[in-house]
């Protein structure tokens, strides 16, 4: 990845903050065995990032014998040993006895129960893959017990722990479950660190802030800040997107690159739905486990916006050169790449990544320099501190190698920072 613009859509992936709007589109179908669940009109809902499906016909596919207590709104299902039991308005379900923490109670919804498509088929011992372009959840039969490795580091200072977690901002469900140790030092953390708390962000503030920040104010448009060919190829990409060609004239480069980030991203089956910080947020705020935010949206946003007007228009550029290649597979096979990356803890890779980025010195301080400096003054403050706690601090994985990474300042400060 020789030029800047080729690394975007990466950087998207493990360091933006942006989120896509969703459409309304077709219903969600299930596949189990390579045949379609019949939901008749009942469709799959989503409800706090979790998918819930009729429960019904999804237990007779999958030859679950089920027993229903009206008297008490439980299910209990059994297959091959296998005894499990949930109940309308219960986020505790139980598997042999043992109790589980659900992430959505199981509901009603017109006479129909609904269930939690993740819960279901772990325990019948699938995972769930999600393809965005046809719509579809697959069962597939789980061979990866041990889950993604992920990039994981523990500190130790005054009686308190940091766990480090290198993230994924957007993700698929192939990354998950993840593995043991990561899931235990959310278990072990008293509180979580993030970036920006994403369930909590005021869209209205956000589209305030973009409308004064990213946009024009002045009378002149898109066309006026970038060359003709530049500004050419964006209205091309719009309408090859059944797009109007001139709905990017009020925003400034930055914020189009952005946008043109976010419509490759909805050619693939990536979304910040299924991203690392998103998983562990929600996770958080169902357990009452306070978030404390390293960063702002402001802040993030006033990074882009204050870079150069020849970066800006570098990077727009770059990119739209880097949708040459009209195969609409290449999106997504980058993205797999960086998915398998992080799913095998592919330090020598994020390294070179890091690398490719510092080519682009104003590029580089801007996205990962300055913010760096940042979020290791939290992490001492947490190591210093007297509260002798536990925190799980989830950032983009591009914040942490390096010879300006979160994991080497330290290490130069004399922490002593262990690989988990």
């Amino acid at each position: 990845m020789k030029k800047l613009g080729a690394l975007f859509l990466s950087i998207f992936m493990v360091m933006s903050v942006f989120t896509t709007a969703h459409a309304a589109e077709k219903p969600v179908g299930v596949w189990i065995d390579g045949t379609e669940v019949k939901l008749g009109n009942s469709n799959p809902v989503v409800e706090k990032g979790t998918t819930l499906v009729p429960m019904r016909p999804l237990l007779e596919k999958l030859n679950v014998n089920m027993n229903w207590n009206k008297k008490t709104q439980t299910v209990t299902g059994t297959k091959n040993g296998l005894a499990l039991s949930l109940t309308i308005g219960s986020t505790t379900a139980t598997v042999n006895g043992e109790k589980k923490k659900l992430e959505v109670a199981p509901k009603t919804i017109n006479n129909v129960t609904y269930v939690p498509v993740r819960f279901i088929s772990e325990t019948i011992g699938y995972k769930v893959e999600w393809n965005a372009a046809q719509r579809t959840i697959t069962f597939v039969a789980n061979n990866e017990a041990a889950g993604s490795t992920g990039f994981l580091w523990k500190v130790e200072n005054n009686g308190n722990t940091v766990y480090l977690l290198g993230s994924i901002h957007v993700a698929n469900d192939k990354m998950y479950p993840l593995r043991t140790e990561i899931e235990a030092a959310f278990e072990a953390s008293q509180y979580l660190g993030v970036e920006v708390d994403l369930t909590k962000v005021d869209q209205t503030e956000m589209q305030k802030f973009l409308t004064e920040k990213g946009s024009y104010t002045d009378g002149t448009k898109l066309k006026d800040h970038v060359s003709a060919d530049t500004y050419n190829k964006v209205v091309a990409l719009l309408k090859a997107n059944g797009l109007a060609g001139n709905a990017f004239d009020s925003y400034k480069p930055w914020v189009v690159t952005q946008g043109i980030s976010s419509l490759q991203m909805q050619t693939t089956d990536y979304t910040p739905d299924t991203g690392i910080d998103l998983y562990f947020t929600q996770k958080a705020g169902k357990l009452n486990k306070p978030i404390i935010e390293l960063e702002n949206m402001q802040l993030q946003l006033n990074m882009f916006n204050q870079f150069s007007d020849g970066l800006q228009e570098k990077l727009l550029l770059d990119t739209l050169d880097s949708l040459k290649q009209t195969d609409k597979a290449a999106a997504t096979a980058s993205l797999d790449a960086l998915s398998q990356m992080w799913m095998q803890g592919d330090e020598q890779s994020l390294v070179a990544m890091t690398q490719a980025v510092a080519k682009e010195p104003e590029y580089y301080k801007g996205l990962v320099s300055d913010r760096n400096a940042n979020m290791v003054k939290h992490v001492k403050e947490y190591l210093n501190s007297d509260k002798k706690a536990t925190y799980l601090v989830v950032v983009g994985a591009l914040h942490m190698l390096g010879d300006d990474g979160i994991v080497t300042q330290l290490q130069k400060d004399g922490f002593n920072v262990v690989k988990q």
